[in-house]
């Protein structure tokens, strides 16, 4: 019931952005303007980046599953894409379990619900290494550090 009324209010926030039509599903995903709700710095900052625009640089290539699960948001890397660009879930987790107000103010719970720690360099690179691997990204070197200082928030 609580992921359907987050669903809900995520397609609202979001009308006209990008978002999955009323009442799709969206897995346990949110979607970036859900987070922009209480995180309007970041959510601000975000939507100037190459991650917010992702799935804008496939053309043609949007058609393809394999691009989609990194030029937006969902279970990448090998599952389906709900919402358009590298949005917040991509790097924090899918949110409807720790996204309520009451929850991320418990940091510890928050975590326990899927709200992922990227503290530390390995952990960052986990999460970066899904698609801007070698094999995968066309950015050569990528250089997960230097990444993460011009995304940092």
């Amino acid at each position: 019931m609580r992921a359907g009324i987050i669903a809900a209010a995520c397609a609202a926030l979001s009308a006209g952005a990008g978002a999955p039509p009323a009442g799709a599903d969206t897995g346990e995903f949110v979607g970036s303007a859900t987070c922009g709700a209480c995180h309007e710095r970041e959510y601000e900052l975000w939507r100037d980046t190459p991650h917010a625009r992702a799935y804008a640089t496939l053309g043609d290539d949007a058609r393809r599953a394999e691009c989609r699960t990194c030029h937006a948001t969902g279970d990448a890397p090998l599952g389906r894409a709900y919402f358009p660009g590298v949005g917040c879930e991509s790097c924090h987790g899918a949110g409807a379990a720790y996204a309520p107000a009451d929850i991320m103010k418990n940091v510890p719970l928050a975590r326990a619900l899927g709200l992922r720690e990227l503290g530390t360099a390995e952990a960052r690179a986990a999460v970066c290494d899904r698609c801007h691997a070698e094999s995968k990204t066309r950015i050569r070197p990528f250089e997960t550090e230097e990444a993460w200082e011009r995304i940092a928030h």
